[in-house]
């Protein structure tokens, strides 16, 4: 990291004035000797920072912030001291270089016969794109947008041998440097013969944080087994520090709210042309230490947007395992789960992307997806494997290294594991709701309906089997379907499903077939599995396979006794709450809950 002279740093603050360097981010309004305008820290409605020229300062009265242009910048934009220095002395017109202080002993690295190569490299793919009807077609057939096409400098390597070879040759550029950076190759099998690393591939500029390209990944346009390639690590790349399109995704902002991490190239391209500007992704690698504490330093909790297939679902956990071992205080990650066999790409071209921001915006903490993922593993349902379960969460919470942050997973996972042994009530009369509703003697006498917990989930898989298989539920009861409250999230969005298909199918007569491929087709075939458990289907085939009669009269047992649970237990924890604060609030609530739950029965 560079250090500046302080001859330097003050010439750059006599070149500059404050209110010119925040302005170009606040807007302010001068007030006698002085500046004012809305907190760029904090939302609010009545201007209370200030920015005084003569002084060299601003200063926030809502938030505490105060400081100089640098500190402005490194907080505002998230930039580090020299980053500032450079961005500021750009703005003054002067030379960063020229500041910066030099150990008379240090020995500077010249890459500046790499970086000409690189440049050179990148000219040459960019002319062979234009030129290649292959190339053309295939991003076409991506419906890769010729503005994106410019925006990420993508090329096309050329189908020769040594062509690119050829090219830096002529343009009197070391084939040895070309080598170093993983351009050209020596052939093992002629001595003095060189070949091209890229053959027959689109080409994709991988670039640092400041836009410079620093290497290549490539995308095989032919029948090759490798489909994807990139340049090996050089003196001027490391593939584990850097995330593709990282450069664009700050490149408004470099304090992001929502930084998508997704797998590859094309994803971040599609989602880049879908206006999700925000997204960046490892280099043909699974994400690293590095690249994640990349990623922190312009997002405190970015989204792990993975495929859906399999092998996606287990790089998402992996990840997750990774987050545990460097997480900080303010620091998370999120996971938005797509549908099966669905990437971004694929997702986006059969949906709209309001649809991926609902998906985003409904996105797991870190948290909720390691306990969901841990739980979904195997059956639990018998008391060794629920110890087993609660002996790897404990193993999972103690890999974070910052105690304040491993005592807080600890409680969470510790209130879970509560939920799980005992359920979320413990009533000593459980046959008090056949009073009060129509729920069937056969469905109030299975403990496992009753229970709350991670055992409600097999309430509710029967709740949602009933439907699946008896589609006129769906139609009859669709506004009831809409009030569900669901614990387990995965099946929340099977009902989602089925009210749109309801929606949409009001006036047909629906097979049982119909609705479970839908399903199945709209990428919810895992949650399908999940519910059609061989063991469930045989000990509640009477509630589920019936006459349309008894059907829906167990069916809507089910929901009355579902939603009493509910509401128990929001009473119970209303009742919790009272308990430990004892203040008006809390009585309120408590007493509103209590209200509600009479009125209703």
């Amino acid at each position: 990291m560079p250090r500046y002279s302080k001859e330097f740093i003050g010439e750059i603050k006599s070149r500059l004035r404050v209110s010119d360097v925040v302005g170009k981010f606040v807007k302010l309004t001068q007030r006698g000797n002085e500046f004012i305008g809305l907190s760029p820290f904090k939302n609010e409605k009545t201007p209370s920072f200030t920015v005084n020229d003569e002084k060299e300062f601003y200063h926030c009265f809502s938030s505490a912030e105060h400081g100089d242009i640098f500190s402005f910048l490194m907080k505002y934009k998230n930039m580090s001291y020299p980053e500032s220095i450079e961005y500021l002395a750009i703005q003054a017109g002067m030379d960063s270089e020229k500041g910066i202080i030099k150990d008379p002993n240090f020995v500077e690295k010249d890459f500046t016969s790499l970086r000409k190569i690189i440049h050179e490299a990148n000219k040459y793919f960019k002319d062979q794109l234009k030129s290649s009807r292959v190339a053309q077609k295939y991003i076409e057939k991506r419906s890769i947008r010729e503005d994106i096409v410019n925006k990420f400098d993508l090329g096309y390597s050329g189908s020769g041998n040594n062509n690119l070879y050829n090219y830096l040759k002529s343009k009197g550029l070391s084939i040895d440097d070309a080598i170093s950076i993983g351009l050209i190759k020596k052939s093992n099998k002629k001595v003095g013969e060189f070949y091209d690393f890229f053959r027959n591939r689109l080409m994709f500029p991988i670039k640092d944080y400041k836009s410079n390209i620093i290497a290549f990944g490539g995308r095989a346009l032919d029948n090759s087994n490798i489909k994807y390639i990139n340049s090996a690590d050089s003196p001027i790349f490391k593939k584990s520090f850097h995330l593709y399109n990282l450069n664009l995704a700050i490149e408004n902002n470099r304090k992001q709210k929502n930084l998508i991490i997704v797998e590859g190239y094309m994803d971040v391209i599609s989602l880049f042309q879908a206006n999700f500007k925000e997204s960046v992704a490892p280099l043909g690698t699974a994400l690293t230490s590095y690249q994640l504490q990349r990623a922190w330093k312009v997002c405190e909790s970015p989204i792990v947007m993975f495929d859906g297939d399999e092998a996606g679902q287990k790089a998402a956990e992996r990840v997750s395992i990774l987050a545990l071992n460097n997480l900080l205080p303010d620091h998370s990650l999120r996971f938005c789960l797509l549908p099966k066999d669905y990437d971004p790409d694929d997702y986006l071209e059969k949906n709209s992307p309001a649809n991926l921001q609902s998906m985003i915006d409904n996105s797991l903490s870190l948290s909720e997806f390691i306990w969901t993922s841990e739980l979904r593993k195997e059956d639990i349902s018998i008391p060794e494997k629920k110890a087993g379960f609660e002996k790897r969460i404990n193993t999972l919470s103690q890999k974070i290294s910052d105690k304040t942050v491993r005592e807080y997973y600890t409680k969470f996972f510790n209130d879970k594991l509560v939920d799980l042994k005992y359920g979320k009530n413990n009533f000593k009369n459980p046959n008090h709701y056949l009073k009060r509703s129509n729920v069937s003697t056969e469905i109030l006498s299975s403990d496992r309906v009753k229970n709350q917990g991670h055992d409600s989930a097999v309430r509710e898989k029967i709740i949602l089997i009933c439907l699946i298989e008896n589609p006129f539920l769906t139609l009859k009861y669709a506004e009831e379907l809409g009030k569900i409250r669901f614990n387990d999230l995965y099946l929340s969005s099977l009902v989602s499903e089925i009210i749109e298909f309801s929606a949409s199918n009001g006036d047909k007569e629906l097979e049982n077939l119909d609705l479970k491929s839908y399903l199945q087709s709209r990428g919810l075939d895992r949650e399908i599995k999940y519910i059609f458990q061989p063991k469930l289907l045989s000990t509640y085939s009477s509630i589920i396979r019936n006459n349309k009669k008894e059907v829906e009269k167990s069916f809507l047992g089910l929901l009355d006794l579902h939603n009493n649970l509910l509401e128990e237990n929001d009473l119970d924890i209303a009742l919790h709450d009272l308990e430990n604060k004892m203040d008006e609030k809390s009585f309120e609530n408590f007493m509103r809950i209590k209200k509600e739950s009479i009125n209703k029965n």
